[in-house]
Order: C-alpha cells, then sequence, then structure tokens
C-alpha cells in the first residue's frame, strides 16, 4: 500500500509557481564531487535556510535543488558553505559530476578527479557542458549519458562523446578514446573543450555540436 503516493502528488511550491509571487533563485547544493552523502546538521542547515518561503526539490545530478528568494541567496551561500555544501556553479560553463567511488572503497582516479576539478570546472563554453566520471568500468553513475563521460580502468580512461541526454533520440555517447593514459586526459579534454569553444555555433548544445562536426580533421588530431 502505498500513501500518498499519487493523489496528494503535486507539489504546492514549484519554481514556476514561486516566481510568480517574487524573485526566486535556485541553487543545485551537494556535500561534494565524490561524497554523496548529507549529515543530519546538513540537512537541518538546508531546511533553515528554506523557511516557509522557499522550496526543496532532488534532482537527477546527484544535487539537491533549493529555490530561495533571491534577495537571500547571498547569507544562504555562505550558511550552507559553512556547513560544509558544495554549491554548483551554473551558467553555460563546463560542470564536473562524478560518481562516489564506491563510497571511498576504490578512489585511485580521485586525485586525477581533484585536478580536473579545479583545471576545467567553470570554463565558459557556448552550451552548459557535463564532464562525468566514473572511477571504474561498472560505471554505474551513467558517465555514458552524458555530455563527456570518462570511465577510469587502471591507470587510463576510456573517454565517451556526443550522449542524447532527453527525447526521442536519446542514447549514449560514443566512445571516442580507449585506455588514455592518466597522464595525457587532462590535455586530451582541454583540446576539447577549446575546439567546442571555436568551432560551436552560438548557444549549441555539445551533443549537436559533436555529430555535426565529428567528421573534421581537428576530431582526428586528437587522437
Amino acid at each position: 500500500m502505498s500513501i500518498n503516493a499519487f493523489k496528494y502528488n503535486i507539489p504546492d511550491k514549484t519554481f514556476a509557481k514561486l516566481n510568480t509571487v517574487g524573485e526566486f533563485t535556485r541553487l543545485a547544493v551537494s556535500p561534494g564531487i565524490i561524497n554523496k552523502h548529507y549529515t543530519p546538521v546538513q540537512f537541518q542547515k538546508i531546511a533553515e535556510v528554506i523557511g516557509e518561503n522557499g522550496a526543496i526539490k532532488y534532482s537527477a545530478s546527484y544535487s539537491i535543488l533549493l529555490s530561495v528568494p533571491t534577495i537571500d541567496v547571498p547569507e544562504v551561500r555562505q550558511k550552507l558553505e559553512q556547513a560544509g555544501l558544495y554549491i554548483s556553479q551554473q551558467g553555460p560553463i563546463v560542470s564536473m559530476k562524478a560518481c562516489d567511488f564506491c563510497d571511498g572503497d576504490k578512489m585511485e582516479a580521485a586525485a586525477i578527479t581533484e585536478a580536473l576539478y579545479e583545471r576545467l570546472e567553470g570554463i565558459e563554453v557556448p552550451k552548459r557542458l557535463r564532464v562525468n566520471m566514473n572511477g571504474c568500468a561498472s560505471a554505474c553513475y551513467n558517465a555514458v549519458y552524458d555530455d563527456i563521460g570518462l570511465v577510469y580502468q587502471k591507470d587510463s580512461f576510456d573517454v565517451y562523446l556526443g550522449a542524447v541526454p532527453m527525447g526521442r533520440h536519446a542514447q549514449a555517447g560514443e566512445l571516442f578514446a580507449k585506455k588514455v593514459p592518466v597522464q595525457f586526459i587532462e590535455q586530451l579534454l582541454q583540446a576539447i573543450i577549446t575546439d567546442y569553444q571555436v568551432y560551436a555555433r552560438q548557444d549549441e548544445p555539445f551533443h549537436k555540436y559533436y555529430h555535426r562536426t565529428k567528421s573534421a580533421d581537428y576530431w582526428q588530431k586528437l587522437i
């Protein structure tokens, strides 16, 4: 027996509904890039900053979406960060995602994940570009269904490009390069991002850009 599974399952507060009565901003919050475990204190802080006015929603991108009054955003960000929560940057930038590395039991790729985050996160691109790092061949966090999927396998990465994340043409990305050594993966990603900045059309999603240009000579020079 399921209680309130359908009949009372329509939210009375959504981001759109809230913006009809005031200006709200949405923040994507998580415990970190790798860590997926919230603490009770963090949940308490989320409830505190949302109060009676905002809204909380979980997303498909390993984060919780908070709708807060725009005027309160600076104070809310400070409180969330003090509680150890990570707030994702928004807009047309490179955005890093990662698996949980088997809850910390398989951390071989953690160091390179951190290095890539520090160098790639926030780079401006024509359209938001999601780089998804998975720490073993199981790829249980669906790296192959993001713009750039990285699947770690013993000192190297398989690189998948051009997934179509939704719609009737949805599909996994194509295997672009196999067993790229760890020491060369940043160089490859930087080159892919640079070409995307140069050759993509205005506001062109990465998967459309990739499928439109993948026969171009500059792709062959990357591998």
